[in-house]
């Protein structure tokens, strides 16, 4: 789609009615902007010398060719989406995603001395070839994407960007975020056809509002959610977060932090099992896993993937639930 094309309706509309020499100077740069790739900072700053009274007539102005412009890229990029999961290009997919998850759960299925070298040769690998196939970005969407829709989707973000410069010059707080949204769709567009099982990402929708309400901080919800989205890529249900198993879990951090231990049997009283642990908070555990060195819950997950009795624990099939519990660098990761 022609630069000129896209951008000649809005700049016409714009300069027709726009109130001072200054405002359409800015357009006219805008378009050589969007051509050359540069100086669009310098053009951004230059909004700060006009005042509201020429700022709102301009937002306005640009949003009767903008929403257009934007919905079309939108539409133009859903469209390409769907055409790389549907038909034969879905069909190749499927095959690759049971050839990784099969190669998965091979090593899975191993004793713990034969898994531990395949682990990073042969696990880890068949998660990140399934998150490239089930969760892809952006980029690696247009890594095929026509080259016209790389070119479409550069200008709209461009205009997306200068309008929120003007709502941002003219604090206009009720306004949406123009990249935001666009990003965001473009995200859910490509869930939407190439995504995570809906149920799977349901529960972890659900167990985001969980999180929220009893205050489970942000590191221990991000731990929780990988190991969900590793399990969702392998085809295995995903657990709901139990605040009282990641109160458990911060509390035996916390005691192997404070009293120099490291181990699943506690010297303190009234807590030397994780039974015992989850029952005092008003839960029950089928399991445990415990890491130390890093404050990183990625660190930690992975520190338990690359161990094969700790791996074991977080792909076993009957858990349902899972709590997680960091104090400085002690992690403990519980499951029902």
């Amino acid at each position: 789609m022609k630069l000129l094309f896209l951008l000649l309706p809005l700049l016409t509309l714009i300069q027709i009615k726009a109130g001072t020499l200054t405002t359409n100077e800015i357009l006219v740069r805008l378009q050589t902007i969007i051509e050359s790739d540069k100086g669009f900072g310098d053009l951004i700053s230059d909004l700060e010398h006009l005042e509201n009274k020429e700022l709102i007539p301009l937002l306005k102005e640009f949003d009767h060719t903008w929403p257009q412009l934007r919905d079309r890229y939108l539409e133009d990029h859903n469209n390409f989406v769907k055409s790389q999961f549907t038909g034969e290009a879905k069909t190749e997919v499927n095959r690759k995603i049971r050839q990784h998850r099969k190669d998965f759960m091979m090593v899975y299925q191993l004793g713990e001395n034969a898994m531990k070298p395949l682990l990073k040769t042969k696990s880890m690998p068949a998660i990140e070839a399934l998150k490239k196939l089930i969760m892809p970005d952006t980029s690696q969407i247009f890594a095929t994407a026509p080259a016209a829709l790389g070119q479409q989707r550069k200008i709209v973000l461009a205009l997306a960007k200068f309008r929120d410069a003007i709502v941002d010059t003219a604090v206009l707080h009720d306004e949406e975020k123009a990249e935001t949204n666009i990003l965001s769709t473009e995200k859910e567009t490509i869930a939407t056809f190439a995504g995570l099982p809906r149920e799977g990402l349901r529960i972890i929708k659900e167990n985001d509002k969980v999180a929220k309400k009893e205050n489970i901080p942000p590191d221990e919800r991000k731990g929780v959610r990988e190991v969900n989205e590793w399990r969702l890529l392998l085809g295995l249900n995903a657990l709901l977060i139990d605040s009282k198993l990641c109160d458990a879990s911060r509390g035996h951090s916390d005691d192997m932090a404070k009293n120099n231990f490291f181990s699943h049997e506690s010297p303190i009283p009234g807590k030397k099992t994780p039974w015992e642990r989850a029952a005092n908070e008003g839960t029950k555990a089928s399991g445990e896993n415990i890491y130390m060195g890093s404050s990183s819950p990625t660190s930690a997950n992975k520190g338990w993937f690359y161990s094969p009795g700790h791996h074991k624990n977080m792909f076993k099939v009957s858990h349902k639930r899972i709590g997680l519990g960091r104090y400085a660098s002690h992690w403990t990761q519980m499951f029902g």
